[in-house]
């Protein structure tokens, strides 16, 4: 106990120096030119393509198992273990070679039916992917009918015509699916391997093999590093030009700064005071982040299925406040669920943000307390446990904050608060156990409806239950829709009717400072989809 004491102490004092400026050591890796560790902030869940649903794992899996596509530094998407891909007049038909030197880390060539296999996983009701919305915004053929469970896995229009030639069918054009096709979801998976494991399957890199620029090495599930090497079987590996990826995960920013500041770190996202205190510092670099956060309101709850008290619970909120003095770390207030700079309106070039409705997503205490008259004569709620995790440490402050305009705006509401593991509130909001949950969302692919289709009745992430036939309608029409101005609008009516029901207000988008090691090129945040590939990373 006293040697933990010491160790506590020296940390603090640590902290304190770094705070103050005191501790200003070169990063020690700056010149290694072979190896490069990047911290999250998330552990990975699973490195199954199909079951993968934290970023880091995505992450991981991306890297290590590539699909069809990659994405390059310049938001452009390159073909991967695909060599061509021909499209039919009617743009219903996909016809992809895989390339012959493909190959899975341990010799095997990379098959058709290895994609064939996996996706069929992908869009399987028994398995559950937790992205399974995915497949169907691809427009593959049947897939809705599949993932549903009203079509057997055979009838997704996905098929091997041979070893190498991989045969996909569209219900429809889908303008973004070589990006989406990239997403790591999309990976394929090894039938026979994947057989033979069993249950072993993805649990350590023992039972793991990659057809990516990167193979896991020397890791097991729970382990908080996840080692990356250099894939010497992957197709291109010789304009792979790091050699090992080390990616880290440290839940405090405070702790991450001070890995960078020893020279443990190369990338780490910073928050709260840490933005301040690197502003002016070399390393210092703010770049787009893809995450909105957001109220989500359980609408099998009495009295959360009433309107009135979710608009009225809505206006309460300052979201300016919020970003300019309680994250202060390049957040912005937002009025919309799709995040700023996802997708632009193809006539006029503007932001799919800024054109979205912005009621009940204002602050306006006067139309709290309007609404909220007008709920309390038809519904008992008067208290509500508002939900967040323990993943950033300003969510503690930001519920805090809710609490007490809620309180202020709505005489006679009581917040009590719950902080839990993150993995503790994702199994409350996916079994309907909760009242109220502060949480977040990223877009896997640069289209609206990567985030719309998680509220359609049914879709496997929508924790909330919110369900409107007239949102539904509009997402399917828009996803058969070739004018891409009428789609637009389309799902711009429906991203206006989830905000005008205030199931899920949002708050703001995050900003995404970080420190970078000033020699590492071409590794730009993604704003949607996989955040790095770290195939194009070159140190200089």
């Amino acid at each position: 106990m006293k040697k933990a004491a010491v160790l506590a102490t020296a940390a603090i004092s640590c902290f304190g120096m770094l705070l103050t400026g005191c501790q200003k050591k070169s990063n020690s890796t700056a010149s290694n030119q072979d190896k490069i560790t990047v911290v999250q902030n998330v552990p990975v869940d699973s490195l199954d393509p199909t079951i993968a649903y934290q970023v880091t794992s995505c992450l991981t899996v991306a890297n290590t198992t590539e699909g069809l596509y990659t994405i390059d530094a310049n938001e452009k998407p390159q073909l991967g273990l695909a060599e061509k891909v021909e499209t039919s007049n009617n743009g219903l038909t996909k016809t992809f070679t895989i390339r012959k030197d493909a190959k899975w880390s341990n010799g095997d060539p990379v098959k058709a039916n290895d994609f064939v296999f996996s996706w069929r996983r992908f869009a399987s009701p028994k398995v559950g992917s937790p992205y399974n919305f995915e497949i169907i915004a691809s427009g593959i053929k049947n897939a809705s009918a599949v993932v549903a469970g009203k079509k057997p896995l055979s009838a997704l229009g996905v098929r091997a015509k041979n070893d190498k030639t991989l045969v996909v069918e569209l219900e429809h054009p889908v303008p973004f699916l070589s990006k989406l096709l990239s997403f790591s979801s999309f990976a394929p998976i090894n039938q026979k391997y994947f057989d033979e494991n069993g249950k072993k399957y993805a649990q350590d890199s023992d039972h793991l093999l990659a057809t990516g620029p990167y193979k896991v090495t020397n890791w097991k599930l729970g382990d908080n590093t996840v080692q990356l090497v250099k894939n010497p079987k992957y197709w291109d590996a010789k304009n792979v030009k790091v050699k090992e990826v080390k990616i880290d995960v440290i839940t405090d920013p405070e702790k991450a700064a001070i890995a960078f500041e020893n020279g443990s770190a190369d990338y780490v996202h910073l928050s709260g005071q840490l933005v301040s205190k690197y502003r002016k510092d070399k390393n210092f670099q703010e770049e787009v982040s893809n995450f909105i956060h957001y109220l989500m309101f359980n609408l099998k709850k009495p009295g959360f299925d009433n309107p009135d008290v979710r608009k009225a619970i809505s206006y309460s909120i300052d979201r300016k406040e919020i970003t300019t003095h309680i994250l202060k770390d390049g957040s912005v207030p937002v009025h919309s669920m799709i995040m700023k700079g996802l997708a632009k309106d193809p006539a006029t070039g503007k932001d799919f943000a800024d054109e979205s409705t912005t009621n009940f997503s204002q602050y306006s205490p006067s139309e709290a307390k309007k609404y909220w008259n007008k709920a309390k004569s038809k519904t008992k709620l008067r208290s509500f446990t508002l939900l967040y995790d323990d993943s950033d440490p300003v969510y503690s402050n930001l519920a805090a904050y809710i609490k007490a305009q809620v309180e202020k705006n709505l005489p006679g509401m009581k917040v009590n608060l719950q902080q839990v593991a993150k993995k503790t509130r994702l199994d409350k909001m996916a079994k309907s156990t909760f009242d109220v949950a502060i949480t977040r969302w990223a877009p896997d692919y640069a289209d609206p409806t990567a985030v719309l289709g998680m509220y359609t009745t049914g879709n496997a992430s929508n924790y909330g239950k919110w369900s409107d036939p007239a949102f539904d309608k509009l997402v399917n029409q828009a996803g058969g829709m070739a004018n891409q101005t009428k789609r637009f609008q389309t799902l711009l009516k429906a991203n206006d009717l989830l905000i005008d029901s205030a199931a899920c207000p949002p708050l703001y988008q995050s900003g995404a400072p970080v420190l970078k090691r000033a020699d590492i090129k071409n590794m730009p945040m993604h704003i949607a989809g996989v955040p790095y590939f770290f195939k194009y990373v070159s140190i200089k």
